[in-house]
């Protein structure tokens, strides 16, 4: 599923924090002064309320508080494994490309050149593809290409064809390092969830205009929750897609392999 706030991954950090909190903020500042009046009649007359108040208020802070915290952990796990798997994928990529330096040096340089262009399309328009957690049809026929080299190869005596079984397990540990790479930038935080946060805070910010306090106080105190609630759920929202915007994760990984292997010599 693609996450709800995918927009935010289009501006600066600071910008999207910004826009982010100023959407929680701002209505609590104005409600403050022009709803609270009303909200606050609920418990007109009521002997303490403040007291009364103050335990509701402490009941859904400690739920809602429990709710950002799992879904701040769940989108910081997917976003670390998202990362592993480039990084996976790289690390099998090139035990692939090592693999190859045994071959004979027509079959080595031909399957060497198809990884390169791999690794190049991967880091260059596959990874828009990736972003979205979809798979770029490119990719596959450099590697439905790669296949059919390494299967027409027949190795000529016991100790290649030891050599082209190893191969063919690199390969297999590196199609699946790909699948999980790809699959790791589809990863969301249901709709839902997403709904049930948003109607929480607004919630939250009502439990405080019942309050019997001042309209200053009541702005003080909900602009204070609502800025830390905006900031939170803008940093869920950027880990909840871990390959978008300027925060995404980056194929600096597999960049790398050009570097290790010999690649573009």
């Amino acid at each position: 599923m693609r996450p709800m706030l995918e927009w935010l991954h289009n501006l600066p950090t600071f910008l999207g924090a910004l826009v982010v909190c100023a959407v929680f903020v701002v209505p609590t500042l104005v409600g403050s002064y022009l709803l609270q009046p009303y909200v606050g009649r609920i418990f007109k007359g009521e002997r303490d309320s403040n007291t009364v108040l103050g335990f509701l208020l402490n009941a859904f802070a400690l739920y809602f508080g429990v709710l950002l915290a799992l879904l701040s952990i769940a989108v910081f796990e997917n976003h670390n494994k998202a990362d592993d798997a480039v990084v996976g994928e790289a690390a099998a990529l090139i035990k692939l490309y090592r693999d190859l330096h045994g071959y004979p040096e027509e079959n080595r340089t031909q399957l060497a050149k198809i990884l390169d262009t791999y690794v190049d399309e991967v880091t260059g328009p596959g990874w828009v593809y990736q972003g979205r957690g979809q798979a770029n049809p490119r990719e596959i026929e450099i590697l439905t290409d790669f296949h059919r080299q390494i299967g027409a190869y027949r190795p000529p005596g016991q100790g290649e064809s030891i050599r082209y079984a190893e191969t063919l397990r690199a390969l297999d540990s590196f199609v699946t390092a790909r699948r999980l790479r790809i699959s790791a930038g589809d990863s969301a935080i249901p709709r839902i969830m997403w709904f049930i946060v948003l109607v929480g805070a607004f919630m939250n910010v009502m439990v405080i205009w019942m309050f019997d306090l001042k309209p200053f106080s009541h702005a003080v105190i909900g602009g204070t929750i609502s800025l830390f609630i905006g900031l939170v759920i803008y940093m869920i929202a950027v880990l909840d897609a871990p390959f978008k915007g300027t925060n995404g994760i980056q194929p600096n990984a597999l960049v790398e392999i050009h570097n290790q292997t010999g690649m573009h010599r």
